[in-house]
């Protein structure tokens, strides 16, 4: 197996990032220590505001942005996003986001548990810039969840391949795709009413699944507590492409007590931990779908998600564990989590 090469600098510099942080100071510490390493010539940082029935948010908030601000030690340009009211972990992002391509064509996206390889950002930039006017594409994903990914391919595998899928677990796009993007899914229902879903998702399985989580979305709780559901379906319903890498280059750190969505720190799921990936890339010879690894990788999601489920409620007829000891604790928080997939209920 060859030796992954470190990103060059020149690749990396042509690519802004937007960190997106809230009152985890120390998960943002270790991902902005993995953008130290990038050195983005243009850094956007986005906070939302603390809530106001949580009496250490307002604190916490204030931490976290002052270690962000204070650790942009490369010559950098930075903006800043510091909303003063809270908005959720659904428009905080989302908005976020939006904010990002208003003054950006095109960038990387990272939250404040997404803990990148140095790969990751060198793998982005040039695929931005290697796709920027193939409006096929809109996704550029850090993860690959699926089994395959634990081991690296033979000599002259391929770098990356063509998915539906879109996980969202540091990730990059362009200005061009975002635009699709609707917070309140308001075409899904036009889409029903024409009979176009099943050319979105043709197989029954994939459409029944896929479909009920959008229509959660679209008719639960307002604002919707998600964004990445809704970016999902914009990207299905305009019939775009999302690229998987053919490891996983990013890993969740954000499980645990103060987590939203994710907080079993046991959940493992099966998939890999963050690799590096070999340069130069090996480009696919066709921009197409792999529309049988998908299939494959949704049936290990189901299959992963039916044996978690399976595990807790085990987990609850079982006697409580005792707690670790601080020196186990430390050790655990030193390494990688192994998350489920963003887009995992």
């Amino acid at each position: 197996m060859p030796t992954p090469l470190l990103p060059s600098p020149a690749a990396e510099l042509a690519a802004p990032v937007l960190l997106i942080v809230f009152n985890r100071p120390q998960p943002t510490r270790r991902v902005l220590a993995a953008v130290r390493q990038a050195r983005p010539a243009r850094l956007y940082v986005a906070a939302d505001g603390p809530r106001p029935h949580h009496p250490t948010d307002a604190a916490r908030c204030a931490e976290t942005r002052a270690l962000v601000t204070a650790g942009v030690d490369w010559p950098c340009v930075v903006h800043t996003l510091f909303r003063t009211e809270n908005l959720g972990c659904g428009r905080g992002p989302a908005g976020a986001i939006s904010w990002f391509f208003e003054q950006e064509p095109e960038g990387i996206i990272l939250e404040d548990d997404c803990l990148p390889t140095a790969s990751f950002f060198r793998f982005c930039a040039e695929l931005l810039a290697r796709y920027r006017t193939d409006t096929r594409l809109m996704h550029i994903s850090g993860n690959n969840l699926a089994r395959e990914a634990r081991q690296p391919g033979g000599s002259g595998a391929e770098s990356y391949y063509f998915s539906g899928q879109v996980h969202s677990w540091g990730w990059a796009t362009w200005r061009r795709a975002w635009q699709h993007f609707d917070f309140d899914l308001k075409l899904l229902p036009e889409l029903r009413r024409r009979g176009a879903l099943p050319t979105i998702y043709p197989g029954w399985l994939a459409r029944q699944y896929w479909l009920h989580k959008f229509e959660a979305v679209r008719t639960g709780p307002r604002p919707a507590h998600v964004w990445d559901y809704q970016w999902h379906f914009a990207v299905a319903a305009n019939g775009g492409l999302s690229i998987a890498p053919a490891r996983n280059l990013v890993t969740n750190i954000g499980f645990g007590d103060d987590a939203t969505h994710t907080f079993d720190p046991h959940d493992q799921s099966a998939h890999p931990a963050a690799h590096e990936l070999a340069f130069p890339l090996r480009h696919p010879p066709v921009v197409l779908r792999d529309a049988r690894r998908d299939a494959r990788h949704f049936r290990e999601h189901l299959l992963n998600r039916a044996w978690a489920t399976a595990r807790r409620r085990l987990a609850r007829l079982l006697p409580a564990a005792p707690a670790p000891s601080a020196a186990a604790a430390s050790a655990a928080s030193a390494t990688y989590s192994q998350p489920i997939s963003a887009l995992s209920p």
